[in-house]
């Protein structure tokens, strides 16, 4: 496991300024199933007999709207004001909410620097802690980019949050507790290493608002015999006393659909994800819903001008999460541009690739490891039969020649 010492540095990470305090506080007392639990609310103690939002919660900030509490520190929790929070780390955290490599691996060296704090005894025993891993459709969000590394780094046993379905609506733009609490119920299971009274849980998220992601996982991981006691949430902000909306805010500070530079700024930032892993759900639901009409008809001029892997590699992933059924106008103007560039290259396009819904690569195994930039093999969800289909990129146009020779039904894959 990774001490202090092995940890890279927060500047050869990132660049900018810090957090406040995060590297002088003194580590606390572990907390067991006995103790009452620390809310993040100043002062305020008290035992949690129910799932709740601030149940064993550890945030690295408190984004207050009390300006009385601007960049003070009472013992791990800096509370800053919305404001200050935004001039200090607005632009990196949303660049980390987009999937940036570089700003994930600067607040994951923090979380994890965090969460040496607050359980101090990991070094010694990390089998009796469980990374767990907040639930995800297909696509990655930055909470599961953080909890990935941030278990790599501390090697201790990971459990997973599995959905069940997939949400309306954006859930950063739900405007209440209500609606939030009311879009969790029963969304999650568990999956993941057996838990009892005696293992600590610890999910990763990026920012609590509601707490509903949180209350939900706790009332799944209590089912699977861990107690509310044990369970604890690690996240870079806990938003107070603010909008539901705060968070959709947060997201946006850098990514401002109306900026005069945000095309530039998306290319970057999808070119900024690690090659061995898809664009987050947020930069594809952001680029097919979020743009106004003139910035998304920019957008889709620079994404032509882009290599053709990278088109595909992104126009692939959108099927993943049924982001081309839920957004289909603007997914079909950048299928449509992407399939006059690729028409020169005698390369397949997405509604080609969608069409064979019987057609598959057997050679593409299920468990494959999925690297669309590398040309590794490559889930397809088809829109006609909700098949999946498993296809290597370079052998799909072989496939699509032997379509009606190679045909079955999902129970023969």
């Amino acid at each position: 496991m990774l001490g202090y010492s092995e940890l890279p540095s927060a500047n050869a990470m990132a660049s900018g300024r810090e957090l406040p305090a995060l590297l002088s506080r003194k580590p606390p007392q572990e907390k067991t199933a006995m103790q009452p639990c620390r809310t993040s609310t100043a002062g305020n103690l008290q035992p949690t007999q129910e799932a709740h939002r601030n149940n064993n919660l550890h945030p690295l900030v408190v984004i207050s709207p009390d300006p009385a509490a601007g960049r003070t520190v009472e013992g791990r929790q800096a509370h800053i004001t919305l404001n200050d929070f935004k001039t200090m780390e607005g632009k990196q955290f949303a660049l980390m909410k987009y999937g940036s490599s570089k700003a994930l691996d600067h607040y994951a060296h923090r979380l994890v620097q965090l969460i040496l704090q607050v359980f101090p005894s990991m070094q010694d025993s990390p089998d009796q802690f469980v990374c767990i891993r907040p639930g995800n459709i297909s696509l990655p969000t930055a909470a599961t980019l953080l909890a990935d590394r941030i278990q790599k780094a501390l090697d201790v046993p990971m459990g997973r949050i599995v959905r069940g379905k997939a949400l309306t609506r954006d859930f950063a733009t739900l405007d209440s507790a209500e609606e939030r609490a009311k879009a969790m119920q029963g969304l999650f299971k568990y999956s993941g290493p057996q838990l009892d009274a005696a293992t600590a849980v610890f999910l990763i998220e990026d920012t609590v608002v509601s707490g509903s992601h949180y209350v939900e996982t706790q009332r799944v991981l209590e089912q699977v015999g861990c107690p509310l006691g044990k369970v604890h949430c690690i996240c870079i902000a806990s938003v107070e006393g603010l909008s539901a909306k705060t968070e959709s805010e947060l997201n946006e500070l850098y990514f401002n659909p109306r900026h005069a530079d945000i095309v530039q700024r998306l290319i970057q930032c999808l070119k900024d994800v690690t090659e061995d892993s898809d664009p987050t759900s947020r930069q594809v639901k952001f680029i097919l819903n979020s743009l106004p009409e003139e910035r998304f008809s920019e957008f889709a001029c620079a994404f032509a001008k882009e290599e053709l892997d990278f088109q595909q590699w992104f126009l692939l992933a959108a099927p993943e999460d049924g982001l081309d059924l839920k957004y289909p106008e603007t997914f079909k103007k950048l299928s449509t541009s992407y399939e006059r560039a690729q028409a020169k290259a005698d390369l397949p396009s997405p509604r080609q690739i969608r069409g064979a819904t019987k057609t598959w690569a057997p050679s593409a195994p299920q468990d494959a490891e999925f690297s669309p930039r590398a040309g590794r093999a490559k889930r397809v969800s088809c829109a006609g039969d909700f098949i999946t289909v498993y296809v290597r990129l370079d052998e799909i146009a072989s496939c699509e020649n032997q379509q009606g020779a190679l045909s079955g039904s999902p129970s023969d894959m």
